[in-house]
């Protein structure tokens, strides 16, 4: 979706732009283009951090992992500083790559014949 969004608005950008000078043509709705844009990219940052945030506390309360610094914000900041390193360390967290060899393209990335993670009885898939 992030790719649809970063083509259409380059296409809708590049007609607002006058070819001789590079610069905006007077009257068109370029700002108000690229303020969507800007608007959108920001909304959807905030929104990876949150998910990545409320995911990693979820998987850290069920599985009893206290937390070791930044007492109460560390999930935040786990998720707002690297959120790659995040969503590695929590897809490690709840599977047995040790065990089970990773399996692109799967439900959980890991073989079908692999057991699911359960929390109190509930079946992470």
């Amino acid at each position: 979706f992030a790719m649809v969004w970063s083509q259409l608005i380059s296409n809708l950008l590049k007609g607002c732009i006058d070819p001789n000078t590079g610069l905006p043509i007077e009257g068109s709705p370029f700002w108000s283009i690229y303020s969507v844009n800007i608007a959108f990219s920001l909304a959807l940052g905030v929104f990876s951090i949150y998910v990545i945030f409320k995911t990693r506390q979820h998987i850290r309360e069920r599985s009893g992992i206290p937390e070791k610094s930044c007492q109460g914000c560390e999930d935040c900041c786990c998720a707002f500083w690297c959120g790659c390193c995040t969503v590695t360390q929590m897809a490690r967290q709840t599977a047995e790559y040790e065990t089970y060899v990773a399996q692109c393209c799967s439900e959980t990335g890991l073989p079908v014949s692999a057991p699911q993670l359960q929390f109190g009885g509930t079946e992470i898939v």
